[in-house]
């Protein structure tokens, strides 16, 4: 890729195309969990870039999360950067966390099946002046109703990107923060000095090596590119949607001019349902 300019880890479309593959995810996730103090198995990774967390109803916001880990026990995970993080960014996460949480349950389901979900955010800056450490807890049921960390099912993380710039450079320190500093780096000499002899982290540079030097495009082309492909994956996924509601409306018998007007399909786009039903 043509860029006159070095393009960090923090920039949200690399960051995803980055963490959108499962071997340097893995490890980010488990040096997570190492920093603070939690054994979890994530033999069995899954990992989904810009993934899509629908509600129940027709016109309920859809969101895109940056990445969406499913760890080994079926407990969500969504990862996300931000280049700031106010009231907005955290309702955001909060709206991001309680939808992975409901869509865990189908009818009939008991709620005291649902798994944990995490929300790990990247961020700069003192959210409400609170979060002074690197990794900031904001469980939500520890809060609200006890101090048993056993019961949380509801978390959210800030993890600070800037209070790692302020440490003095240690070799025996958390992988956690090792990953962060990557993240920071302000140049790609940094990045491979950070990475040197670390197979998952130098593994992440390739991917930003692989994502940034496609030959013939520029750094706002491959940007244009990713946004104009989430789109168009988000409209797709919208029209099956609506169509999975309409073959469920003309089952139950709702008139063809209530079911365009709440799914948007065309009179013949139903028609074609009714002959494939």
């Amino acid at each position: 890729m043509k860029t006159d300019t070095f393009v960090k880890l923090t920039n949200d479309i690399l960051f995803k195309y980055v963490f959108s593959h499962k071997d340097v995810t893995f490890d980010l996730i488990k040096s997570f969990f190492d920093y603070i103090g939690v054994s979890k198995k994530i033999e069995n990774l899954q990992v989904f870039k810009d993934y899509s967390i629908y509600g129940a109803n027709l016109e309920d916001k859809v969101f895109y999360s940056d990445v969406v880990a499913i760890l080994e026990d079926t407990e969500y995970m969504s990862i996300e950067m931000y280049t700031s993080f106010s009231q907005e960014e955290f309702m955001k996460s909060a709206s991001y966390l309680s939808r992975l949480f409901a869509n865990q349950l189908k009818r009939g389901d008991l709620y005291i099946n649902a798994k944990k979900v995490y929300s790990i955010n990247f961020m700069t800056g003192d959210y409400r002046e609170e979060n002074k450490d690197i990794v900031n807890d904001y469980g939500f049921v520890r809060k609200i109703e006890s101090p048993n960390l056993n019961n949380e099912f509801i978390v959210m993380y800030l993890i600070r990107l800037d209070k790692v710039n302020k440490m003095v450079y240690n070799k025996r320190e958390s992988r956690l923060v090792r990953w962060v500093r990557l993240m920071n780096a302000e140049s790609i000499e940094e990045m491979e000095k950070i990475a040197k002899g670390d197979e998952a982290m130098e593994q992440a540079i390739a991917y930003v090596d692989q994502f940034l030097k496609e030959e013939g495009t520029t750094f706002q082309d491959k940007i244009e590119y990713e946004k104009a492909k989430s789109e168009a994956k988000g409209r797709a996924e919208e029209h099956e949607k609506m169509i999975k509601a309409a073959k469920n409306m003309l089952q139950d018998g709702i008139s063809m001019k209530a079911i365009i007007k709440y799914t948007g399909l065309s009179k013949q786009d139903i028609e074609n349902i009714k002959q494939e039903c």
